[in-house]
């Protein structure tokens, strides 16, 4: 073992290199990890391109591909373990169908990869090597909404196999390219990425009418694994597989919210479950019925959804504080956490909001609802100056679009 007070001359000069040498081997290290995913990804797409190469050229193509699959599973999970199932296969034919790999990873020696385009995870210089697609034709990133998507391992060096696996579940073009970027601006994690997908941050974005106020928002959330009420709910909510046309009332709403039940979840987000609806309230003589209750299992509470179909007003709040203060003295559980409130309405006032909500005695948001969406124009410029604001430059001189 060694005596840390043998040489009180040479303990004396550690502290001094310590720091450095730490230095070296964590950027090492760090390096050794980003060269290992890179060779990862480009290994995948490369057998994807393979698999989906040999397919095209059998006659029988679905049959044979369905075959081929199965087969290659077999070998190959016996020879190289579990990663090569039938499903990651399948998985990695996806990915070279959704992805264009525009420079390699062994376009030059791995070590002059390490040494040039990952030191210090910086972007290098020169462009490496292009590959060629599927069809033989060089596919490049041309605009914000291309359906393939070009992967630059300079500027992506940090969106991992894990990521593309997201990503794959994103069938619509524009929302998978705006996660694909945002993942590598952002450098996201895995679990980041995932919780601005469930978050719908691209909805929130494309329907935003204060981009800069939503930029700042996100700049000011805190970690992740961090479980607040705030960042579980969503604004807008997007209702459009409700079907709902012309006119119509608040139980119109409530009723195609329930025959919609699985679709209205997974507009929530993960997480929540469906308690009941028209929930019965009795206060002396009169009887209140709550539209929707949910119970939330991450927050430990329960979310009372009052829905409303004009302008939110002050009296949505009174009415969600009344059923707040019901369910406190009726429903509140030993361990769990306060009952909080969702006000769910067709527009609402940004004033009117913040000085409602700024000061009570409950927790609640209030949310707006579409039940259809905008045309497509709109989405795109919202996304365009997302990611302008995003960058940094733009975020005091842009002004919010306006519809």
């Amino acid at each position: 073992m060694y005596d840390f007070m043998k040489s009180k001359a040479l303990t004396s000069r550690v502290p001094r290199i310590l720091p450095d040498i730490r230095e070296l081997i964590d950027a090492a290290r760090q390096r050794v990890a980003v060269a290992a995913n890179l060779t990862m990804v480009e290994l995948y797409w490369n057998i994807g391109r393979m698999i989906a190469q040999d397919i095209q050229k059998n006659e029988k193509r679905a049959e044979y591909g369905e075959q081929l699959l199965t087969e290659l599973a077999a070998i190959l999970t016996h020879e190289y373990g579990a990663g090569y199932s039938r499903a990651n296969l399948q998985d990695m034919r996806r990915f070279c169908a959704a992805f264009e790999i525009c420079q390699t990873v062994s376009s030059k020696s791995p070590i002059e990869n390490i040494r040039q385009t990952l030191s210090g995870l910086s972007v290098p210089a020169g462009s490496g090597n292009i590959d060629q697609g599927v069809d033989g034709k060089v596919q490049t990133l041309s605009g914000p909404f291309t359906t393939r998507l070009s992967i630059d391992f300079r500027k992506h060096f940090t969106v991992g196999w894990s990521h593309y696996r997201l990503l794959l579940g994103q069938t619509d073009p524009q929302k998978r390219c705006f996660y694909f970027e945002q993942a590598a601006q952002q450098r996201w994690s895995v679990r980041e990425l995932g919780r601005q997908i469930e978050s719908a941050l691209f909805e929130r974005v494309a329907l935003s009418r204060d981009t800069r106020k939503l930029i700042s928002l996100e700049k000011k959330k805190g970690p992740p694994e961090v479980v607040r009420y705030d960042d579980v709910f969503k604004d807008p909510y997007v209702l459009d597989f409700l079907g709902l046309k012309g006119a119509y009332s608040e139980k119109d709403l409530e009723a195609a919210i329930i025959r919609n039940l699985e679709q209205f979840l997974s507009e929530l987000g993960s997480d929540f479950c469906f308690v009941g609806r028209q929930f019965p309230m009795r206060i002396d003589d009169t009887d209140y019925y709550l539209d929707l209750l949910f119970f939330h299992r991450r927050l430990r509470c329960l979310v009372a959804i009052d829905l409303k179909l004009g302008t939110f007003t002050a009296a949505d709040k009174g009415q969600m504080d009344l059923y707040l203060a019901w369910l406190k003295e009726h429903e509140w559980h030993e361990g769990e956490n306060e009952p909080v409130g969702l006000i769910l309405c067709s527009s609402k006032k940004r004033q009117h909001v913040e000085l409602l909500l700024r000061h009570g005695p409950h927790k609640m948001r209030v949310s707006e609802y579409l039940t259809r969406l905008p045309a497509k124009r709109v989405f795109e410029e919202r996304l365009r100056l997302y990611g302008r604001l995003l960058d940094g430059g733009g975020l005091r001189t842009e002004r919010p679009q306006r519809e």
